[in-house]
């Protein structure tokens, strides 16, 4: 009987009801895979250093710059990992934006500044509002993703930032217009999506939402995704963020059909 490894998210990126839901993804995986006659073991990083080399594959939601590079050790010495550690540090936004861009998606304008240094904020154009987001991993908390107008809001964001010991943000131009959220699931096996908040719900092709999507992963390396869209008042797709292993918790049951049918076919050859 084959020996699967599930590492649970760290607890910093996984807040409040993020655990619980993450905890439930990762259950009901582990079962769907043990209904297919493998063996699953959930455990934290630490804990699956010592049964890594047993591990037929390893599936993880470790999110953090210090665990996926941990992470990433361990796939140059062989190990299988779904999604691969360097995919996951793709999904950080100092290396998002440019990736997108170089894949031809359609992806807003974003720089990256040191929450350390006194930037030069005054010469931004703030008058119809930015994003400020955390420069690494995407938000866990409310406070990771701040509406900012003007300079001393700015000022503030990136303050709370340095205090959290947040050392890059990332400035991000606004796209007007209903935000989608998706789930994704690589070879076609799993796709959803919903609106997030209110909507005017715009017209737009439900087929080039799923394509871009998947383009975006693909560019990433990933192969178990979310992320989020913007739908513009004309139709057009731009895409705001990319995520590894979300908790698909508005679609949980589908998913993890699709997600235990994905590691499958990788630890079969597939």
């Amino acid at each position: 009987m084959k020996l699967l490894l599930g590492l649970y998210r760290e607890r910093q990126y996984s807040p409040g009801r993020h655990l619980s839901n993450d905890v439930l993804l990762l259950d009901q995986i582990a079962h769907r895979l043990r209904e297919r006659d493998f063996a699953v073991d959930l455990v934290t990083l630490d804990e699956a250093e010592a049964r890594r080399e047993a591990a037929a594959t390893i599936f993880s939601m470790c999110q953090g710059k210090s665990a996926l590079e941990n992470l990433a050790d361990w796939e140059r010495q062989g190990a299988t990992i779904i999604n691969s550690p360097q995919a996951a540090l793709n999904t950080h936004r100092d290396r998002l934006p440019a990736l997108m861009v170089e894949a031809g998606i359609s992806f807003p304008p974003t720089h990256l500044v040191s929450t350390k240094e006194k930037a030069d904020l005054q010469s931004l154009d703030l008058n119809g509002g930015i994003w400020l987001k955390r420069g690494d991993v995407h938000a866990s908390v409310t406070a990771d993703v701040q509406w900012v107008d003007s300079v001393e809001r700015l000022e503030a964001g990136m303050a709370d930032f340095a205090k959290r010991g947040i050392d890059a943000a990332a400035l991000q131009a606004h796209r007007a217009g209903d935000e989608i959220k998706f789930y994704g699931v690589a070879d076609g096996g799993f796709f959803h999506w919903f609106y997030s908040g209110e909507a005017r719900k715009y017209p737009f092709n439900s087929v080039a939402l799923e394509d871009l999507a998947r383009r975006a992963a693909t560019a990433a390396g990933l192969h178990i995704f979310g992320g989020d869209v913007i739908i513009s008042p004309s139709g057009e797709l731009t895409l705001i963020d990319l995520n590894d292993w979300p908790s698909f918790a508005p679609c949980r049951e589908r998913a993890s059909y699709a997600i235990a049918d994905f590691i499958t076919r990788r630890v079969h050859g597939g």
